[in-house]
């Protein structure tokens, strides 16, 4: 009874692929990407904040200044949405600045 029972959800499961599988791989596959962007910029975020931290204590900035800066480095990559638009804006400033003369 128990054998019938398992081939009956093996057609289940087969049929219920053949009718949704580009459903359920594309989900899986959404969930898999959202899963390695996160880490990958979480990882990123990260070594930027160790970057800023071993910086300022390799050049001689105390523990507490090294966290404050390494805080200030995590901030500004949180808020890295905003430099696409600085970048913008310096390009934009090179190119309608007022170049000097050469002597």
């Amino acid at each position: 009874m128990g054998n019938k029972s398992t081939w009956l959800w093996v057609i289940a499961a087969v049929i219920g692929l053949a009718l949704f599988g580009d459903e359920v791989l594309g989900l899986l596959g959404a969930i898999i990407g959202l899963i390695v962007s996160i880490g990958i910029t979480g990882l990123v975020m990260l070594a930027i904040a160790i970057g800023a931290f071993a910086l300022v204590v390799m050049v001689g900035g105390s523990i507490a200044v090294a966290l404050i800066v390494s805080a200030v480095a995590l901030v500004a990559v949180l808020f890295s949405w905003l430099w696409p638009y600085l970048l913008l804006l310096g390009i934009l400033y090179l190119l309608v600045r007022k170049r000097p003369k050469a002597v």
